[in-house]
Parts: C-alpha cells; structure tokens; sequence
C-alpha cells in the first residue's frame, strides 16, 4: 500500500487531495519522496521561523526530550518560567499563559474578553460582546470560528457561539459603529493572513485603541501569524506601533514545535484565577526549550533584523514581477518576510501554486486568488533571488 492509498483509507479527508509527500526538510529547503529539492517559501505557514532543523534547536529539543518532556502545570519547570520572563520583556509588563496553539491561544483570548466584560460591568453576561474584522482568521474551535468573519469557516457548524459582531477591516468608521457600551473587546490581526496578507494601517488601529478606551473593552491583537519577528519586529504591533491590551501567538515561536501562548498587559495580567482556565500538554518543558532555542537563535543571528531586511529585498522583486506580468498580478503587498501576490481573475491561486511547486518554489495559497511568500526568518539574499526568478519563470510558462 503506498503512503497516499494508506492516507485515504485511514485518515479523515479534512484536508483534501494531497499528492506531495515531504520526506525531510533543512534549513530553507524541503525534499520529496524521491529525494527532489524545494526551495520553501512556506515555511510550513510561517512555523519554520528558523528554518528546518535548524543544528541548535535540534540539540535544545533533543536534550531536553532527554530530561523531562511533560509533568503537567500542577508543578513547576524552569524552560515555562524562563520562556515567560523571555516573552514579558520582549513584549512589556504584563503576563504570559502557555498553551499549545493558536487556535487555544485566541481562545484564550475570547476568555479573557469575557472576564473583563465581567469584572468592568459586575455582572456576567451584561457586557461580552466582541468585535471582529470580516476575513479575518483566528482558528478552528467553535469560539473561534465564530469569531472569524468568514463563511466558508462557519459553513457546517451553525449555530453559531452567540456575542460577536463584525466590522470591516481598515475602516474605522465600521468598528465605531460596531462597539458599544457591551463591548468587552476588539480582536484583530495587525496583518490579516489567511484572506491574503493585508496588512492594517496604523491610523486604523491608533483609532482603534482609542474607541476601546472610550468604551472600556479591551484591544486584542492575534499575531499567530505576523508576530514572532515576521514583520521586522517582535511583535507586528511594534512595527505598526500601537500597542494592545492583549497579544496571541504560535506558530514561529516554537521554530517547529507545537505552542502558543498570550500575553496581557499589566492591568489585566491577573483576569486569569485559578480554575478560571487551564491545559494539559501546554507550557510543557519540552515546547518551552523548543522556543526557547528558537528565540535564542533568532536573537544571536539578528535575524528579526534580517527580515525586515530580506522583506524589502522581497517586495521590491514582487513588485517588479507584477510590473512584468500586470495581466496575471494584480498587485504585491505584505510587511517584513509576509508577503502575497495577488493575482487577476481568470488566474486560479492553486494552479499557479503547484506549477511553482514543480519549478522547485513552495508557496501558501491564501483566499482566493492571492499566494503568500512566508521564509524563514534567516533567508538569504541569494534565495529571495532563486525564488522571485522562479516565479517570474513559471509566470512566463502561463
């Protein structure tokens, strides 16, 4: 039985057809079941943030697998208390929870909106709603589903966990109209990913903080996506410069490894008692060393630096390839190392995504019509050029 026969027969058909089997990764490439290279521009959706088995994590993660691996949060472990001393100074005062996702991560988030919504009005249930941008993207559990404004996520699954509301992204006069005097909290993300990486002006979310203010109701920010240097700072927030009550994040944080985590600022650090939420696996010794290591590299090698950096050099290739080719694209846009070309109409994102995949180039499909560009923070110059030269290759083959 060959691995895709075995695939279709045991597993459940969540993510459809798959015919690319990976066999290994390292560093910024992927090689396949015959042994083909690929230079990933995925990342593994902005997780790799290092690269693939990169040698220091690689050590971190087996040595500490050779100590302790999980005890539980009923006791204490010295990698979760040095990962959130990490986190809180990379961020500010405030404090972190760890958990194991980013799907948990926002959800965590949406528990939190509901206990301040609480603690602000006194009484439960009175003040809870929560705000959200239409296409955005915040998970797969059913708070989170609900929180993300997008059909093709919420199809299936109706009703949907009553108490939020939408807004259009970037248009400040919709979210004015949106919070009240029951808002608990506004969740958006500084660059929305998964609809095709557009980024928030700052204006947008300054006057955003503003209105939260006003209204007593917390500014939440997933950065599940954007965050953990992407965008040429820690935070995406930090380069936007506006700064939120409250922050998720996953994916790059643990170079590879499976955590997530919130941060909230100080005045609202201590919404979470005992009892009030909890995890099994998350904030696990192991996860912690794994990102750990992954900040230690990302500090030693300045590669939040790097990003910034590569991310020009990246944006300035997509915009030349969208001059070249204005019948397929239809613009470039992004901040730091995430980026997306948007494409025309009769041009399918996904067609276009494995015509790359065979000219050696692994790309993420976003929304409709747009692929997002997301390598590892520590690219070379010499693969930004290889991968924008495969693009324009495979372009002019269409």
């Amino acid at each position: 039985m060959t691995l895709r026969e075995k695939i279709s027969k045991y597993a459940m058909p969540a993510f459809g057809k798959r015919d690319f089997v990976v066999s290994r990764g390292k560093g910024r490439k992927l090689y396949d079941d015959k042994g083909r290279e690929y230079l990933d521009f995925g990342a593994g959706i902005a997780v790799a943030s290092i690269g693939h088995c990169h040698p220091a994590w690689v050590r971190a993660v087996s040595k500490q697998a050779g100590v302790l691996a999980h005890c539980s949060n009923l006791y204490l472990t010295k990698p979760n208390a040095d990962l959130s001393e990490k986190l809180v100074g990379k961020i500010g005062r405030g404090k972190v929870f760890i958990c194991n996702s980013g799907t948990e991560a926002n959800e965590a988030l949406i528990k939190a909106a509901r206990l301040h919504g609480l603690k602000v009005s006194g009484a439960e249930g009175k003040k809870y709603k929560i705000v959200t941008a239409v296409d955005g993207f915040h998970g797969r559990t059913m708070g989170c589903v609900a929180a993300t404004a997008q059909r093709k996520i919420q199809k299936g699954f109706s009703p949907m966990l009553e108490g939020f509301e939408y807004a259009a992204f970037n248009d400040i006069d919709s979210f004015e109209k949106a919070v009240d005097d029951d808002t608990a909290a506004v969740i958006v993300e500084p660059v929305q990913g998964e609809s095709g990486v557009t980024p928030a002006k700052r204006e947008f979310l300054k006057a955003l903080k503003s209105i939260c203010k006003k209204k007593n109701a917390l500014l939440l920010f997933d950065e599940v996506q954007c965050g953990f240097g992407r965008s040429g700072a820690f935070l995406a927030s930090q380069r936007i410069g506006v700064k939120p009550d409250g922050v998720s994040m996953a994916k790059g944080l643990g170079g590879g490894f499976p955590i997530g985590a919130i941060w909230l600022s100080s005045p609202h650090a201590d919404l979470f008692t005992p009892g009030s939420h909890g995890t099994t696996f998350g904030g696990n010794a192991l996860a912690c060393a794994a990102a750990l290591a992954t900040i230690s590299v990302v500090e030693k090698e300045r590669l939040v630096e790097n990003a910034a950096k590569m991310g020009e050099r990246l944006s300035a290739g997509l915009s030349k390839v969208a001059a070249k080719y204005p019948h397929i694209v239809k613009l470039e846009r992004g901040l730091g190392l995430m980026r997306a070309v948007l494409f025309n109409g009769p041009y399918s994102n996904s067609d276009i995504c494995a015509r790359l995949r065979e000219n050696g180039l692994i790309l993420i499909p976003a929304g409709s019509n747009a692929l997002r560009f997301l390598p590892a923070l520590n690219v070379k110059a010499t693969e930004i050029d290889r991968a924008l030269k495969i693009l324009d290759k495979t372009l002019g083959e269409l």
